[in-house]
């Protein structure tokens, strides 16, 4: 009888479980409501303090809050501004150098001349001397 009454109390969990009404959704974040003034092209987003509002043509952002003279809103710094910014400045960085062009989606990097060319096999040659100079003091044990 105890074991009858067991089984059930295992088989009738799983219904319990499901007629349970469902939790009710979070208050403290409302989903977005978009303005019908516009034909939508607003979108308001409560947060900490006030409003986010998006423009959905634009896709600039603006918080907006209560102040003393009503509300006001201010916009939000975009990071794309500032990466386009950034990278306008190196392009000038580049460009001023004069070392390194770009045209189009290659970079040009101008040769080195002779003088280079000698300075570089004139340097290479001293470091080998050097190096095996180092190996062959190892070598007869005397470092």
């Amino acid at each position: 009888m105890r074991r009858m009454i067991l089984c059930l109390g295992l088989a009738l969990m799983p219904a319990v479980a499901l007629a349970q009404p469902a939790p009710a959704p979070d208050a403290a974040m409302p989903a977005p409501t978009t303005a019908d003034t516009a034909n939508g092209r607003f979108t308001f987003t409560p947060v900490d303090g006030g409003v986010l509002k998006l423009d959905t043509r634009t896709g600039m952002a603006s918080f907006c809050s209560k102040g003393t003279s009503g509300f006001a809103c201010l916009a939000v710094p975009d990071s794309r501004d500032a990466y386009e910014a950034e990278i306008a400045r190196l392009q000038a960085q580049i460009d001023g150098k004069g070392g390194a062009t770009s045209s189009g989606n290659k970079l040009e990097v101008p040769l080195p001349s002779q003088s280079d060319l000698d300075a570089a096999y004139a340097y290479a040659g001293k470091l080998y001397q050097r190096l095996r100079g180092f190996i062959d003091g190892v070598e007869n044990g005397s470092r």
